[in-house]
């Protein structure tokens, strides 16, 4: 099931975390399913936009956060070094 959810700043997008390893990307105003970000191999516990709303931010349980396109959903980053699950972003 989905553990996070949060609204870009400008309400257009909302991403959400998942239990099913995966955050995803909607359009607000259509329902739409934009983008699913895989790449964690554990629960994806948090996520968020960046403030100019063109990347994401995804935590895991697996001890890593990853750095995303929030426009293609190409990984842009891996933040590794994190030795218990990362729980927030």
């Amino acid at each position: 099931g989905i553990i996070c959810c949060k609204f870009s700043k400008d309400g257009r997008r909302v991403v959400t975390a998942s239990d099913d390893n995966t955050a995803r990307i909607w359009d607000t105003l259509t329902g739409r399913l934009l983008l699913t970000l895989r790449g964690h191999t554990n629960w994806v516990t948090d996520c968020d936009f960046s403030p100019d709303g063109t990347r994401v931010v995804t935590a895991s349980l697996q001890g890593t956060a990853l750095v995303w396109n929030a426009e293609n959903g190409t990984l842009f980053l891996v933040l590794e070094g994190h030795t218990l699950p990362v729980n927030a972003c």
